[in-house]
């Protein structure tokens, strides 16, 4: 589906593509705040506010608006003649399942224009190089401690590519790509110098930019990863988790590693951001509160599957629900085994399920049932 195809919606159901033209009337009573320097902006949904990007699709239905991009409006189509619409809004709609992603367009032909600044190849001392941990991946894992102690010691000239460093307005030169590298080098001890790409780049953000493009053209990043970068880049979505995790007195690991991790510290940022785009932030806000007042100053087992299945006991309560009650049947659950309910289930919404069911046992002081 692109732009121009015509989409097939119920009768007095109003639908807009944003392709840089005017917002029509219907759409912009329900803008919030100004629009974006890149033609983004939001608007009011029935489950919070959802970012508009180039190309997506706002549809009007019984006086609601709904944001999707154009592959996810057949579904959508769907809720709304069945009269079942799902509290569904995208957050940062048209990216892909990484942050910080754009949507891609069509190939164009030819070649596009050069961007950027020719590098100035330089020769820099190791001692005079430097990571933002801002955006940088964290190198405190097994994986990282490996690679660096095979660099330096099977060091080859041959095999050493120039690191890609950022000549920083204060004279500092910031590793963008090349850390591994760089920390091989550091720990020989014997390298008096270091060959180096050096850019100017305008802001740490725009490095960070550049460190995403470096890296997910090379390979694969783990989601840490990617949400830090993209939270020093300014991504509305990293943004947005970020604040509601801290807002419920938790953190963001740096590490994917258990044994690296701290009491209050997560790793589910696409649980997440999936959460966000079906259910919205009260929803998501409610169930990472009660995580922080369930595990305070613990480690959170099965943090992910805890969490889905919280989202699934807020979007849809039982009768009875007391929120108040929440935080002790977590413990109580906990104290049996997270692992144990969920041992031989496959799949996140089997997991998620299985610990809304025993939650909810737990909340009404009932047995609660682990895996065969």
């Amino acid at each position: 589906m692109n732009m121009h195809t015509r989409i097939d919606l119920p009768q007095g159901v109003h639908h807009w593509t944003h392709d840089g033209s005017s917002l029509p009337d219907w759409v912009k009573s329900d803008v919030r705040g100004e629009m974006s320097p890149n033609g983004t902006f939001l608007i009011k949904t029935p489950v919070g506010t959802a970012r508009v990007h180039l190309g997506n699709v706002v549809i009007q239905h019984q006086g609601d608006l709904w944001c999707r991009n154009a592959e996810e409006v057949p579904d959508l189509v769907a809720c709304l003649r069945a009269e079942e619409l799902d509290n569904v809004t995208a957050i940062g709609p048209g990216k892909s399942a990484q942050f910080g992603t754009k949507s891609k367009s069509a190939a164009k032909k030819g070649f596009r224009a050069i961007v950027g600044a020719p590098p100035i190849i330089e020769w820099v001392a190791p001692e005079h190089l430097s990571v933002d941990p801002t955006y940088q991946r964290s190198i405190d894992n097994e994986a990282s401690r490996r690679l660096i102690a095979s660099i330096a010691a099977s060091f080859d000239w041959r095999l050493f590519s120039s690191l890609i460093v950022s000549a920083r307005p204060d004279g500092s030169r910031v590793i963008i790509d090349g850390q591994h590298r760089w920390a091989a080098a550091v720990r020989r001890g014997d390298l008096v110098h270091l060959p180096c790409c050096s850019f100017s780049y305008r802001t740490p953000a725009d490095e960070a930019r550049m460190f995403i493009a470096a890296n997910r053209a090379r390979k694969a990043m783990n989601r840490l990863d990617d949400f830090y970068a993209a939270l020093a880049a300014g991504d509305e979505d990293a943004l947005e988790i970020n604040r509601l995790v801290t807002e419920a007195g938790l953190s963001v690991s740096r590490s994917m590693s258990v044994v690296a991790r701290k009491p209050g510290e997560i790793t589910f940022t696409s649980s997440i951001a999936t959460a966000l785009r079906r259910h919205g932030d009260q929803v998501v806000s409610a169930a990472l509160t009660s995580m922080a007042e369930a595990f305070s100053g613990t480690m959170v087992a099965q943090g992910s599957s805890v969490f889905n299945a919280l989202i699934l006991l807020f979007a849809e309560p039982p009768k009875g629900f007391d929120p108040d009650a929440l935080a002790p049947a977590l413990r109580r659950v906990d104290s049996g085994g997270f692992r144990n309910i969920i041992r031989d289930l496959q799949g996140s919404e089997e997991r998620a399920v299985a610990l809304r069911i025993a939650i909810e046992a737990a909340m009404l002081c009932e047995p609660i049932v682990e895996a065969a």
